[in-house]
Parts: C-alpha cells; sequence; structure tokens
C-alpha cells in the first residue's frame, strides 16, 4: 500500500515511519518551514503537496480541510482533515453548537466576539462570586485557556490577553466552571460510522510536577480500552450520525468533565491527540497502516485493541515549553539544532519521536521547540505501564532532558477519580 502524510509540524511522523515499517511505501510533506528538517534522513520528504490517486492521505492535523475535500473530490481516499473538521477544531461557539444538535449537554457558556472584551467585563463584574473558564478561538497557544479562581482575577488575565493577541482571536467564550473529573473519549471513524472499540485518556497538562508551570498539549497520560461506559453513550456516542451525515473521516475525540450531576462536553479533537495517539499505538494489535486502509475505504467497523492500559510520557529538552512564531528565535535564545539523542534501541517500539533527524548514524534534534518523544508502555496495571515508562527514561542519554516524574502517583489517581464519577451518575 502507499500513504501520502500531510503535516504542518511532523508531529504525525512517528505514524507515518510505523506504517513505512510495516512494509508500505510513504511520502511526506511538512507544510511549515520552521520544521522543514523533521525525519530528514529517515521518511522520504516531498518540497510541494502532490499525493498520487492510488496512495491514502493522512492529515495529522486541522487547517487543510480545503484541501482534503478537494482531494475526495478527485477520488482520493483521506483519513483526517476537511472543512467541517476545521471548523469544529478551530471555532468553540460551532463546537459547542455541534455537541448542543447531538444531545450532549455542555456547561453555562456564554459567547463574545473579537471586539467584546469590555461586554466581557461587564459580565464578570456581575458575577464576581462564580468561576468561568476563559475559552479563545483561533490558532493559538493552548495556554491562553486559562481558569479564573474568581471573576476579578479572570479580569486581570483577560486584559492581559487583549493586550498581547487581540488580533489573534476570532471570538472567546467564558464558561461556568463545573466541578469533575475531566476524561476524553475517542473513536476512529469511517464513512460507515464508528470503529470499535473506542479508547479513554486522562492527561496532564501542566509543564512541571505538582501542576505547576505553563500548560502544554500534554506532558503524559494514561489510556485504555473503552467497550461501553455512561460516559460514552451520554458523549461522544451521541455524536456518531451527525459526523457521518457530515463526511466525518478520521479521529475523534470528545474532552468531557463528569460529575454525579452527568457528563459535560468541554471541546472537540478533530484529529490524532498529542500524545494520545502514540501511547493508543501500544495497544493497538494490528497494523496500523492497513486499519486506515480499511476505514477510509469503509471496510471495517473493528479494530483489534488490547485491554491493557497504557501510560505515556513526554521527553523533551529546553527551550520548550516556549512557543515562539518563528524556529529562529529558539536558535537565537536557546539553540538546540543538532543535539545528540541516544535512545536504547531494544526499548525502539515504545519510543514516538516528534522532532528528530538523522545525522550520519547518529539521531539528533531537528528544527523545533524541544519536543523530543512520548515514552509509552502498555501493562495490565496502570501504575506499572507508567513505571515502565520511567525505567526505559532512566537508560536514555540526552543534554538537558526534562520531563514530569510524579506520573506515577497522578494519573492513576485520575483515572480512579473518574471511574468513581462515573459510578455515582444517575
Amino acid at each position: 500500500m502507499k500513504f501520502f502524510m500531510m503535516s504542518k509540524c511532523g508531529e504525525g511522523c512517528g505514524l507515518l515511519e510505523k506504517i513505512r515499517q510495516e512494509g508500505n511505501s510513504v511520502r511526506l510533506y511538512i507544510s511549515e518551514k520552521d520544521y522543514y528538517s523533521v525525519y530528514d534522513g529517515i521518511i522520504e520528504k516531498e518540497k510541494t503537496c502532490s499525493p498520487d490517486k492510488d496512495e491514502i492521505v493522512i492529515f495529522d492535523s486541522s487547517s487543510f480541510g480545503y484541501e482534503a475535500d478537494l482531494y475526495r473530490k478527485h477520488g482520493v481516499h483521506v483519513f483526517g482533515a476537511s472543512e467541517f473538521h476545521d471548523k469544529l477544531e478551530n471555532s468553540r461557539n460551532f463546537g459547542l453548537e455541534f455537541m448542543q444538535d447531538c444531545g450532549i449537554d455542555i456547561p453555562d457558556t456564554y459567547e463574545f466576539k473579537k471586539k467584546e472584551f469590555s461586554k466581557a467585563y461587564d459580565f464578570l463584574n456581575h458575577s464576581r462570586d462564580e468561576r468561568f473558564v476563559f475559552k479563545p478561538s483561533g490558532d493559538l497557544p493552548s495556554r491562553l485557556t486559562y481558569v479564573g479562581e474568581d471573576s476579578r482575577e479572570l479580569i486581570g488575565y483577560i486584559k492581559w490577553v487583549e493586550m498581547y493577541f487581540k488580533e489573534e482571536i476570532k471570538d472567546f467564550i467564558l464558561q461556568r466552571f463545573v466541578e469533575g473529573s475531566i476524561v476524553s473519549s475517542e473513536f476512529w471513524c469511517g464513512p460507515n460510522g464508528f470503529v470499535t472499540p473506542a479508547n479513554q485518556t486522562v492527561e496532564v497538562k501542566k509543564f512541571m510536577n505538582d501542576d505547576l508551570g505553563q500548560s502544554t498539549g500534554c506532558q503524559g497520560n494514561l489510556v485504555w480500552r473503552c467497550d461501553d461506559s455512561k460516559v460514552l453513550e451520554r458523549g461522544i456516542r451521541r455524536a456518531e450520525k451527525k459526523l457521518v451525515e457530515n463526511g466525518f473521516v478520521g479521529a475523534i475525540d470528545l474532552n468531557t468533565i463528569v460529575n454525579e450531576d452527568g457528563v459535560f462536553g468541554l471541546e472537540w479533537t478533530p484529529r490524532f491527540g498529542l500524545d494520545a495517539m502514540p501511547t493508543f499505538l501500544q495497544l493497538l494489535k494490528q497494523d496500523v497502516g492497513q486499519l486506515i486502509s480499511d476505514i477510509v475505504k469503509g471496510q471495517t467497523k473493528e479494530m483489534k485493541v488490547s485491554g491493557d492500559f497504557a501510560s505515556g510520557v513526554r521527553v523533551s529538552i529546553p527551550p520548550y515549553p516556549l512557543e515562539p512564531p518563528s524556529i529562529k528565535d529558539v536558535k537565537k535564545s536557546s539553540p538546540n539544532y543538532g543535539i545528540p539523542l541516544d535512545f536504547p534501541e531494544r526499548f525502539e517500539k515504545n519510543y514516538y519521536f516528534y522532532e528528530v533527524m538523522t545525522c550520519g548514524d547518529q539521531l539528533v534534534h531537528s528544527d523545533g521547540t524541544g519536543v523530543i518523544a512520548v515514552v509509552s508502555f502498555a501493562d495490565s496495571d496502570c501504575k506499572e505501564s507508567i513505571e515502565k515508562c520511567y525505567k526505559a527514561i532512566e537508560e536514555i542519554c540526552i543534554p538537558d532532558m526534562q520531563y514530569r516524574t510524579d506520573l506515577g502517583d497522578v494519573l492513576p489517581k485520575m483515572y480512579d477519580d473518574v471511574r468513581e464519577e462515573e459510578l455515582c451518575l444517575a
């Protein structure tokens, strides 16, 4: 089989490399010039996005909807991306309205246009005893989402956002803070509906132990197979019919908060979750290339997934978690291009690499901010799966390597909390 991946920054390259190792032909196109060197010397790369009609095209991120729909119109099989995907990802309001259309509950939500900051301040001034979450729409760093301790503090934060990011924000919402446990539920969807089973994830986003520091995409996660649950039934399962009606093909995740009052949708991830997808691959018991081929052609309704737990720990180097507009800024402020990366080969199936390339026989850091890899393992015991990650990381040799060391306690507790909240659901 032949595969072509279109990527912004190369985040799906680890998946494409796995497909190549399964014996398939693969090609890669990276659109962001600051990430051109990612996977140099590892995967065949193209300077233009020109998939052949007999190639299966994989999009690893959103914002390629126009291209994806165009390829589909010309008879190309596409996994991930469409203009509908983009609306779910980039418009908070559209995503929440779609949840409601599917019968999924959401927290009380108040919408504001990009120029309505003063209106938001008035609203918060009249809600001083309540907590709200600020969530902007647009192609912005995830760290701009913020949970206020009270309305006064949140007003101060939003004024800072207005000062520095006003032009980048399309619109924003204020969402009433809901106590509970956060869990994500994912299906891979084909033209005929969901491919079972689902998988669920709990993750930590804060950069440092004890949830200190900046929010990132993910610092560590725990993934498990889910055949049936109240969270699934009151959440993402309600969206299957409408997703099919909108021609959705790809991975789709619904992030929810669960408490004794119900299951409340927070946001969609209509693409591969990072780092959930790399961790989930430890549970997949079949060739992922064949699975994606079968899904886009509507030839399967189920996948082979282990009943174990899988855990992932993100490994990085400075200046991550810096998110500059240009990698050139990184090279000036904290040069890391070409840093040698020594990963023991005996754990090669447990590494999912991000910003890497080869220099001769040496694996080194490519262009990027310093996101190196996810180290993930599966085990029947969730805590043991995390300990396996740490044992493998101890044998990795990278200058200035950084990762969270408290996940062995944090992730199992998050899993237990989700299960306890689900048992309390009416």
